[in-house]
């Protein structure tokens, strides 16, 4: 889930060469409708996001599916911001601009290799 078209296309097409299906989301509304709709092994939320931010989104998922990884990535360099979203069940935090490589790891230590 993000908001910028161009960050959901680089993520979709690094997970997707990683081997991990991918849906897309533009906002904190459609990810929780999607939630509601399909069955997912995990997410990759921006923390800032219009409607429905990251951090609600990230309670949201864990009140209803509370095993789900989530990792929440933002451009917002506030350290209490990535404390309180690991606090409150993220499995990894990413600050944006990030590499591959440490998009990779974070996406294997949470969800695991890809099926």
């Amino acid at each position: 889930m993000d908001d910028d078209p161009d960050i959901r296309q680089v993520l979709m097409d690094r997970l997707t060469s990683y081997g991990y299906g991918v849906e897309t989301a533009i906002d904190g509304l459609e990810a929780l409708d999607a939630l509601k709709r399909g069955s997912y092994d995990g997410m990759l939320l921006d923390i800032r996001m219009p409607h429905v931010d990251g951090i609600e989104v990230l309670h949201q998922v864990k009140a209803s599916y509370p095993a789900m990884p989530v990792i929440m990535i933002t451009a917002s360099k506030l350290q209490d911001t990535a404390a309180q979203a690991l606090r409150d069940g993220a499995c990894a935090f990413l600050l944006k601009p990030f590499g591959t490589a440490l998009l990779k790891d974070a996406v294997y230590r949470c969800f695991g290799p890809a099926a």
